[in-house]
Formats: structure tokens, sequence, C-alpha cells
């Protein structure tokens, strides 16, 4: 069904991570046909535009710390002018500033319609084997390695699946405190998703990851089966 803009909505729309066919036919529909796309960076989204054939006017949408956030923005959306909102990679509001701007359309009631796509997250889900419920989403880690172990601690209290992003210059620092809390965990690590040099690795402790570990180039997603022994190897499924 080919897509029928809505005035005045916001479409929040994924863009790939990684390898180009990623984008779907939904989303070029939409990035086509808005009036305007608010992206994270204008050089980032006009270059994807332009491998894409979109010619759609772009504005880059920074946090807006002001009394009345993204106010010309959202007096646009009120006059019907319909909007896309992306990431420079991957769903927008996941792990970047593009929240603020959802949350203050909604606040001012615009109507708000997601556009799924590529997503680190539920790729390495879907190719780890093992059972996704539940599973705890951190986002990027802390930049602060004391807040870093802080947030890993927390995350160890739960029986289920620990998915986080880390940058690559931070990764001689993770694999200690890895060793350190998860010490019989099994990681999986994906490296570089839908791109042309993909990884995903497995390895059966942190300590294996620190001995051997993937290199240390690219974008990194991991996950941690901090599930209790006995549910390990269960390949059980809840998809409906």
């Amino acid at each position: 069904m080919a897509h029928k803009r809505e005035p005045g909505t916001l479409y929040v729309v994924a863009t790939p991570i990684g390898n180009l066919g990623d984008i779907t036919v939904r989303a070029l529909e939409v990035l086509k046909d808005v009036e305007l796309v608010l992206c994270e960076s204008t050089k980032e989204t006009k270059s994807l535009f332009h491998k894409l054939g979109i010619n759609t006017s772009v504005l880059a949408l920074y946090k807006d710390h002001s009394e009345s956030p993204y106010a010309n923005v959202i007096e646009q959306l009120k006059q019907g002018k319909s909007m896309a909102l992306v990431s420079d990679a991957g769903t927008p509001g996941v792990s970047d500033p593009g929240s603020q701007m959802v949350r203050i359309a909604r606040e001012h009631r615009i109507p708000i319609v997601p556009v799924p796509g590529a997503s680190a997250l539920t790729g390495i889900l879907s190719v780890s084997g093992f059972q996704v419920n539940p599973t705890y989403f951190l986002g990027f880690l802390s930049e602060k390695p004391s807040k870093k172990r802080r947030e890993l601690e927390k995350a160890r209290e739960i029986d289920g699946l620990i998915v986080f992003y880390e940058s690559v210059h931070k990764l001689p620092r993770l694999y200690p405190i890895l060793e350190e809390l998860f010490p019989e965990t099994e990681v999986l690590v994906g490296r570089e998703l839908t791109k042309a040099f993909e990884e995903v690795l497995y390895y059966a402790n942190p300590r294996e990851l620190a001995e051997k570990p993937p290199n240390a180039k690219g974008e990194f997603v991991f996950l941690l089966n901090h599930r209790k022994k006995s549910l390990k190897g269960n390949s059980e499924s809840t998809d409906m």
C-alpha cells in the first residue's frame, strides 16, 4: 500500500545502520513525501539522501533547553506541515537526541507515527539463539568508568538478556568490568552490523572475550546471556 501523507504529522523514520539496502519501501516513500526532515547531522542525512535519490529539505535538530523547545517546528506542524525525524543511523529516539522532539510533539498533541526499520538491538537479539524474554536494554553505557560500572552492577540483578552499545575506544575499560561482574556469562558481540565487514562473535565468558577480542574498529553492540544456568540453551520461543 502506497504511503499517504497525513498533514501535521511527525513520522519517526528508521534509516540504515550500515547496509543501504536496509531502508524500507515505506521509509523511502515517507522521506520523499514529507515537507521537512529533522535530523542529527545535515551532512550525514544529505549524504544518505543523495544515495537514495531524496531531495527533501533537512533541518538539524539540536537539544533545545529553552522554555518552549522547538517552538518553530511545533508551530509548523500545527499549521499542517508534515515532517520526518531521523537519526544519523538506525531508529530515532533509541540512542540519540530525538526523544526530546517526540516528547514535545506529544505534549502539543501532534500525531506521531513510527516507521520502523534497521536496529542493532533487534539485529543482535535475532541471531542470539537465546530466549529474549526479558531483555534489559541499556543503550550506550556511560562515558564515566565509575558510572559505567554501576550501570552494569544494576543490570546484574536481572535474570535475562542484557544488551548495550559501546564506543570502540572504550572497549579496553569494558572488558575487565565484564570479567569481574559476569565471570560465567555468555557474550555475543555484534560489530559493524549490516555493513560489509559485519561480525557476530560468540564467547563462552568475558575471559575469552578479553583474550581474543574483536577487531577494535567500527560500531559495537554487546549481548550478555545473564540467565540462570538451567535456562541456558533453552530455545523455546514465546513469539506469536
